[in-house]
């Protein structure tokens, strides 16, 4: 029955998924259905279910960088194969394996970046809400639902829009592989260095500032003993 319901999904979208058409399709009465899932939110969460199933896990003993590709790439992949579900992979997590799998190899991934506990999350929903504009705008270009372009007017007031006059032409069209790779490496980086280790800052008891490194330098003045006297000049 899923399968059968996806089948449909793919070919004519969500909007035309009704359980007298997938009953139709399967050659039964709609009520029969009924004996199976429900109702229609619950085939949803199934359809949703299903496509998260195709999701291959990264490679274990991998570097937290490849896994989180992978993690990025698998999900991109099955949006891409199924672009009509990808609202519903959007705005749901079913609370199972499948659903919870993929969010718990980029925590993991994350993690294991060196982040702090704070900075993996903040970088998780950065994650999670970059991959998601990326995608909702590729899979939409690919149903129809959305542009594959930005369409700056011929008769533009440049004045008003100087920017847009200079760079209209460069984003009149987007190449989603292109600007999904680059996004990726763009987080990637930001991740690295966010786990980068930095020096000690301190202050000096005068208020100058200085770097130090691994170890806390002394600067108490009274710590280091009397100054040594310089001899007069002759």
């Amino acid at each position: 029955m899923t399968a059968a319901a996806l089948r449909l999904v793919d070919r004519r979208g969500l909007d035309a998924l009704s359980m007298r058409r997938l009953g139709t399709a399967l050659g039964v009465e709609a009520m029969s259905l009924y004996k199976h899932v429900p109702s229609k939110p619950a085939l949803l969460e199934l359809l949703v279910e299903r496509v998260l199933a195709d999701v291959v896990p990264p490679p274990a003993g991998a570097s937290w960088e490849a896994r989180l590709r992978h993690v990025a790439d698998e999900l991109r992949r099955v949006s891409l194969a199924h672009p009509h579900v990808f609202p519903l992979l959007a705005t749901r997590v079913p609370a199972s394996a499948h659903g919870l799998a993929p969010l718990e190899a980029a925590l993991a991934a994350l993690a294991d970046a060196g982040l702090d506990d704070a900075a993996v999350v903040r970088h998780f929903w950065t994650f999670v809400a970059w991959l998601t504009g990326a995608l909702l705008s590729e899979t939409a270009a690919a149903t129809g639902a959305g542009q594959a372009s930005i369409e700056v007017p011929p008769d533009l007031d440049t004045a008003a829009f100087p920017a847009l006059a200079r760079f209209g032409a460069r984003i009149a069209a987007c190449d989603f592989a292109e600007e999904y790779a680059r996004g990726l490496e763009v987080l990637i980086d930001a991740v690295r260095a966010a786990a980068r280790p930095r020096p000690v800052r301190s202050k000096h008891p005068e208020g100058r500032r200085f770097v130090v490194g691994d170890a806390a330098a002394d600067v108490n003045p009274a710590r280091r003993g009397p100054a040594r006297r310089r001899r007069p000049p002759v």
